[in-house]
């Protein structure tokens, strides 16, 4: 079976599981991975020194958004330049809460005549949030660690658009809800088989019950950064 022309649009608020979920895909599938923190890190963004500068996101949030949306702009080029390239699939690790943001991306596969596929990752266990948040505490300097103050998570939440009518071009976008703290996975919007198998298989790979096999492997991975990852929950 010939692989999908496919950009994955990893979304949701941070400590969801976003960039340990794009690893795992990323490893399963190859491909490009473009990470939020690593254009942050390129762009010198720190959110610890946000955090601090804006008390919280209480002053000073409108050169906070500036920055943040520089990163955003950042973020696409490298997925025009990724496609224009010849990569086949690439997944993009953000935050990707407000609907324009995500708009952009829809908007660019369908002049690249990519399909896109929305991978929502939620976590509404506050207390299993917490525990994540506390596991990044001292390791800020990794970029997987940056956003380690619920000051984040609630700034982001209050700018949230939740996914809902999605679209690229005249289709749907397929959204994909993952609840990463009970491992369940539910289609809300289902794309062509090639590309919801592939997903699956990726990201069931645990589950006994759930066929090994796949019908594609691409040959290559690429990430923006050589950075390490440590899988901080994303």
């Amino acid at each position: 079976m010939a692989s999908p022309r496919l950009v994955v649009v990893m979304c949701g608020l941070p400590a969801s599981g976003k960039t340990t979920t794009a690893e795992r895909l990323h490893a399963f599938v190859g491909g490009a991975l473009i990470r939020s923190c690593d254009v942050y890190r390129e762009l010198g963004i720190s959110l610890p020194d946000w955090v601090r500068r804006t008390e919280g996101f209480i002053r000073e949030v409108t050169a906070y958004e500036q920055a943040r949306d520089a990163a955003y702009v950042r973020m696409l080029s490298l997925l025009d330049q990724h496609v224009t390239a010849g990569a086949r699939i690439v997944i993009m690790d953000a935050v990707h809460g407000e609907a324009a943001k995500r708009k952009a991306i829809f908007d660019l596969c369908a002049a690249h005549h990519f399909d896109p596929v929305l991978l929502w990752c939620r976590c509404d266990d506050r207390g299993e949030i917490e525990r994540r948040l506390s596991r990044r505490r001292g390791r800020e300097a990794e970029p997987e660690c940056e956003a380690s103050d619920w000051a984040v998570v609630e700034h982001l939440a209050r700018i949230w658009n939740e996914p809902g009518k999605e679209q690229c071009g005249a289709n749907s976008v397929p959204i994909l809800s993952y609840d990463t703290g009970r491992d369940t996975l539910r289609w809300l919007r289902r794309p062509p088989r090639s590309a919801s198998e592939l997903l699956e298989q990726a990201l069931r790979r645990g589950d006994p019950n759930f066929s090994s096999s796949r019908s594609w492997m691409p040959p290559s991975r690429e990430r923006t950064s050589t950075n390490s990852s440590s899988f901080c929950e994303g």
